[in-house]
């Protein structure tokens, strides 16, 4: 048997890159065909190839370094949140929502703010304001001018990286400049619900001829974090971890309680945005009763 990673998914066929560069169509044997939404992009495995026409039998799945569930994808190194600034606007509760479940997972993450060329001068002086003390690194791109991809393909090499966003801010539109021969299908934006149309319509392993690996995935709008434990939430916010020891209680929620270190570093060593989602968050799990 040969060892192979899943670079795409569909029907239940799976395309494995093998160890030598050879892809071949898999179907799952036994109780991982019964199984096979176990298998995900991102996944190795152990299969079977055909000795003649490419195909093969995937016969065991490999253990998992990590696995993300919006976008479903395993074993990667880094997750890039990719947000438009107009045409549809930067949606920043759903960029916290990613960044927490990329936290969850162990995931080191970064957030792109794509379509520079679509602001002013003062739009991106405002949005550099309100990202001040911002937790992740960001990079400012243009799909159509080529602001800022050498930074990001930079950030790529040598690295499996999952696009992750919502439809319409310019995931394929990105991966086609930073490698123009990937001919990914782009879409527009729709005047009347200012959302884009999904062009990417499954999750796909791409290889980079700087040596990384992206992986290209559909848009969505919403992550759901109802399986949190609440009690952990903080965890999952590191700009809190410098702070958390120098609470006044040792279960402090960073909520009502006082002399909370969190809160009298809001708005100064702590993004406010960053702190208004977490507030969102705890209310939204006390309500479903998780905290």
């Amino acid at each position: 048997m040969l060892q192979g990673q899943i670079i795409k998914a569909s029907g239940g066929f799976f395309t494995v890159l093998g160890e030598s560069g050879a892809e071949y169509v898999c179907i799952a044997r036994g109780l991982l065909k019964k199984e096979r939404e176990l298998l995900m992009v991102g996944d190795y495995v152990l299969f079977e190839p055909s000795a003649t026409n490419g195909k093969g039998i995937i016969e065991k799945l490999l253990p998992r370094i990590n696995l993300l569930k919006r976008p479903h994808v395993s074993n990667v190194d880094q997750l890039a949140v990719i947000m438009s600034l107009k045409d549809p606007s930067c949606d920043w509760h759903l960029v916290s929502r990613i960044l927490v479940m990329a936290e969850k997972e162990g995931t080191q993450a970064f957030l792109c703010l794509n379509k520079t060329d679509l602001a002013a001068k003062d739009e991106l002086e405002e949005m550099t304001a309100q990202l001040d003390n911002y937790p992740y690194r960001v990079f400012y791109t243009s799909a159509v001018n080529a602001a800022g991809l050498d930074q990001l393909k930079d950030s790529l090499q040598k690295k499996c990286t999952v696009f992750a966003g919502p439809s319409g801010v310019g995931k394929s539109s990105l991966l086609n400049a930073i490698q123009p021969g990937l001919s990914l299908k782009t879409g527009t934006v729709s005047e009347k619900i200012k959302r884009g149309r999904h062009t990417t319509r499954q999750v796909e392993l791409l290889s980079l001829s700087s040596g990384g690996l992206v992986v290209d995935t559909p848009g969505f709008s919403r992550v759901d974090i109802s399986d949190l434990e609440g009690a952990e939430l903080a965890d999952y916010f590191p700009e809190f971890e410098p702070l958390r020891e120098k609470c006044g209680f040792r279960n402090c929620r960073h909520i009502s309680e006082p002399r909370c270190a969190v809160k009298e570093e809001i708005g100064s060593s702590l993004n406010s945005m960053r702190y208004e989602h977490y507030q969102h968050f705890i209310k939204e799990l006390d309500k479903q009763g998780v905290y």
